[in-house]
């Protein structure tokens, strides 16, 4: 179970904690186990909130929305973050931690404490093995949405079928924050802007953007620019480029009657066989399967 910070909870504030028979059964449960909630809430302008964690048996996601914080990861690896508005905290289970809200611009954060076998697997994802507990994403309207629907929660008089339910809409949120993530971090850590890279790609999707072309944007070399981009994204840049290409294809084989060759040369390949191969090798099926796959 967490612990407590045991800050005076002031009017509009939320402290819930899942009880422990509640707990034990979402460890067991087919649809909860790999995921569930142990407690959540909402501070708002959170003058003198402060925590200190020399155990930590469950794993905590913090969103500052407003005003500031700091956040030390305490023992062997000692850091230290400032917390900003629309910065995520992410503290894995055993990470020993202290953290308290500005004197002057104290936060306003929602917060969650949740455990189950894939919860380390859900922080790894979106920090991508790095040591980093920070995390700049920003204020999202759907983040926010989603920790509301998580704190009525508290309103259900110990319903079993809502616990599933927040536990299943935590996996969610934390899915959606591993897709935003990336490009902000990454851009901060590799040097590399992947935004304005992307939306380049996106702009000469009709065209064969070559390499030269991309790394000239980033001001690098072919081969600095080609390993960092494969480091934050897990491809090439022209690997990334296809798929791009590709995906596209995909939604106008689905909301177009264009033929193959038309799309072909819409994406810039003027050999409609070997965009089809293309295609194939990337998707799975073939244009014209996945054409029927869609409207079967």
């Amino acid at each position: 179970m967490p612990v407590s910070s045991g800050w005076p909870l002031k009017p509009g504030g939320v402290r819930f904690f899942v009880p422990l028979f509640a707990c034990q059964q979402l460890a067991g449960h087919p649809l909860t186990k790999h995921l569930y909630i142990e407690g959540l809430g909402y501070y708002q302008k959170a003058i003198g909130h402060a925590m200190e964690r020399m155990e930590h048996d469950d794993c905590l996601l913090l969103y500052c929305i407003e005003g500031k914080g700091h956040l030390a990861i305490l023992g062997k690896a000692a850091q230290e973050f400032t917390v900003n508005s629309g910065d995520l905290v992410l503290i894995p289970k055993g990470t020993q931690h202290r953290y308290y809200s500005h004197p002057k611009q104290p936060w306003t954060m929602y917060w969650v404490h949740f455990n189950g076998a894939s919860a380390g697997a859900y922080i790894d994802q979106i920090i991508s093995g790095q040591a980093k507990y920070v995390v700049s994403l920003g204020h999202h309207g759907k983040l926010i949405a989603d920790f509301e629907s998580l704190l009525s929660v508290q309103k259900t008089g110990y319903q079993f079928s809502r616990f599933i339910y927040a536990s299943n809409l935590l996996a969610q949120m934390l899915s959606f924050i591993s897709v935003m993530a990336p490009s902000g971090n990454a851009s901060k850590t590799y040097g590399l802007e992947l935004d304005k890279i992307q939306e380049l790609m996106e702009k000469n999707i009709a065209k064969a953007l070559d390499l030269d072309a991309l790394a000239d944007m980033a001001n690098l070399s072919k081969f600095h620019f080609s390993k960092k981009y494969k480091q934050m994204t897990g491809y090439s840049p022209i690997q990334h480029f296809i798929h791009i290409k590709m995906e596209r294809a995909c939604y106008l084989l689905d909301i177009s009657d264009q033929s193959i060759s038309q799309i072909s040369e819409t994406l810039g390949y003027e050999d409609p066989q070997y965009f089809s191969r293309l295609f194939k090798k990337v998707v799975g099926l073939s244009p014209r399967d996945y054409r029927k796959l869609g409207r079967g």
